[in-house]
């Protein structure tokens, strides 16, 4: 009788493990498919992007973002454009259908060409091995009328086009791994082109070094094709960094300055900012001297402490004053008059001025490190 049970209990152990070691095995297989299909998205961005945005955990990013005091006043950014629909979107649907975005879905870049507009975006996600049906189910659900996508192929690659109203059109390029969409055809030809011929941003020697910098567990990084500080009129051509940072009532935006020669670049931005005035007036302060800094910081403190208190005097209060440059703005006033502060301020926040009324920024800029670097601090006024 014990020998029997003994016999049944090793039978029954037996298949158990057998059970787990089919299941592992399958578990890792699919998990090696995924894996295989990391495409690095960079290899597929035109070379003529004059912006790219960056996430590996776009879901986190957005999540976080709803909770903020802001949120509400900033859901229109242009930025998003193709990519706020797309995420909204594929959530919903993915939410509505119990499987939910894959971890490689989640990482995704934008890349904004000119004229820069909302339309002229590109979006590029890497597909996990469920995420292809479930985002060609969403786009034939979201067609305009009852048409079928349209099919073109262009240097032999496939391109599918979406009809979304009766005129807009969404054209996707999908390959194992990947997938890439636009309103603009021509920019999926642009991706494909970068691809074949090997000339996308991947392979530029000034951004793979912006892409060497290590991130964070869950980030969202904007790269400019530009100066942060456009009156520093880089020499060669450079790239910007601004990773964002989240709380109830202030957005962070950090990063370097990246250029062909270093260099050079550090001892050019040196003598631009000798040539850049003190500024001291309604809505803006200026400066590239520490020790006028440290005055107007002193005096700011001063303001606040006798009871004209303000938070555009807090913000020049709180500066650094062993910095290289530093700036404080009401972005009111720079809705109200864009061109007073356009040698001053990125030219996306220019355009979203509108959106960041609401805000005082604080910008500050050090030559101390390997790279420029620079902190933007929007401080929500409510």
């Amino acid at each position: 009788m014990r020998l029997k049970t003994v016999v049944k209990l090793g039978t029954i152990l037996s298949v158990l493990l057998f059970v787990l070691a089919v299941g592992y095995y399958a578990f890792m297989r699919l998990d090696m498919m995924d894996r295989n299909r990391n495409v690095d998205l960079f290899s597929l961005v035109p070379s003529s992007s004059v912006g790219v945005l960056e996430s590996n955990n776009v879901n986190a990013f957005f999540n976080e973002y709803a909770s903020l005091n802001y949120s509400s006043e900033l859901q229109n950014m242009q930025f998003p454009g193709l990519f706020n629909f797309l995420i909204h979107e594929l959530n919903m649907y993915a939410g509505d259908n119990a499987h939910g975005l894959s971890n490689q879905m989640n990482q995704l870049v934008v890349s904004f060409h000119q004229p820069v507009t909302p339309h002229n975006q590109v979006v590029y996600f890497r597909l996990g091995m469920a995420d292809e049906q479930l985002l060609s189910d969403m786009l034939q659900e979201y067609m305009y009328g009852n048409f079928l996508p349209k099919e073109e192929t262009y240097r032999g690659k496939k391109i599918q086009i979406y009809p979304l109203s009766h005129d807009e059109f969404l054209a996707t390029y999908t390959e194992e791994g990947f997938v890439v969409l636009s309103y603009q055809k021509r920019l999926v030809e642009e991706v494909i082109d970068a691809q074949l011929d090997e000339t996308a941003l991947g392979y530029d020697s000034v951004f793979s070094r912006v892409l060497k910098k290590k991130k964070s567990k869950d980030f969202l990084t904007l790269y400019g094709r530009s100066s942060s500080i456009p009156v520093l009129d880089l020499k060669s051509e450079g790239w910007s960094e601004y990773d964002f940072h989240l709380n109830s009532d202030v957005v962070y935006l950090t990063g370097d300055m990246y250029a062909s020669d270093e260099t050079d670049e550090k001892e050019n931005i040196s003598q631009c900012l000798k040539d850049i005035p003190v500024v001291k007036e309604e809505g803006l302060f200026v400066s590239a001297e520490k020790d006028s800094t440290a005055y107007y910081m002193a005096e700011a403190f001063d303001a606040n402490d006798t009871g004209n208190r303000t938070l555009f005097n807090e913000c020049v209060a709180n500066l650094a004053n062993e910095v290289d440059f530093s700036l404080v703005a009401d972005m009111q006033k720079v809705e109200e008059n864009p061109q007073r502060f356009q040698s001053y301020l990125p030219s996306f926040m220019i355009e979203n001025a509108s959106l960041l009324r609401s805000f005082i920024l604080s910008a500050q800029l050090s030559l101390n490190g390997e790279h420029p670097s620079h902190i933007w601090v929007f401080t929500y006024k409510n």
